[in-house]
């Protein structure tokens, strides 16, 4: 037997044009995941239009990071709750804002999604791992699937500061003999 999968921060991000649906789906979160240790700036969301005919221009990311570690297996329940939380914050059949959850930990970000890709692990059916982003030689780096916004500077950036934060918080831990 191995050792016990490595718990990870869980980090959300919400796409939204307007800031209220943004706002309600972090009053949720919260609610439901545990106290917001941290929650960006928005950033620019021009890299695709995916989402434009569902949602509308303007549209702006912003990332959130959870209090406490949650454990790999806990990323579809996770994925299953933001989904709820989009569809409670829509009107009629269009999502005000999306909700992509992922663990971030010293390695790697893992994002949650509905979408299949060859390269993406089922984890339970229709929900799919995707490592993003790695770490290595000091910085975040990209995968030839790695959606551009993840891909540019300022969110490799943003992640290296959120994973140094998580770092150190893990070492005081250690130093007062608990495990975060």
């Amino acid at each position: 037997m191995g050792a016990a999968p490595r718990p990870a921060r869980l980090v959300v991000s919400l796409l939204a044009g307007p800031e209220e649906p943004r706002a309600s789906a972090l009053q949720h979160l919260a609610s439901l995941l545990g106290r917001v240790v941290f929650y960006s700036e928005p950033m620019a969301f021009t890299n695709s239009v995916y989402y434009t005919p569902e949602m509308g221009p303007g549209l702006t990311r912003r990332l959130a990071a959870l209090e406490g570690l949650r454990l790999p297996g806990e990323l579809v329940e996770i994925k299953r709750l933001c989904t709820r939380i989009e569809q409670e914050l829509s009107r009629g059949d269009k999502r005000r804002v999306n909700l992509d959850p992922g663990l971030l930990d010293r390695d790697s970000l893992v994002l949650a999604t509905h979408k299949y890709a060859g390269h993406r692990l089922e984890l339970a059916p229709g929900i799919f791992g995707e490592v993003t982003l790695y770490y290595q030689g000091g910085c975040y780096k990209a995968l030839p699937w790695t959606y551009p916004d993840y891909s540019g500077e300022d969110m490799r950036d943003l992640l290296g500061f959120m994973r140094g934060r998580l770092l150190w918080q893990s070492k005081q831990a250690q130093a007062r003999g608990e495990y975060l």
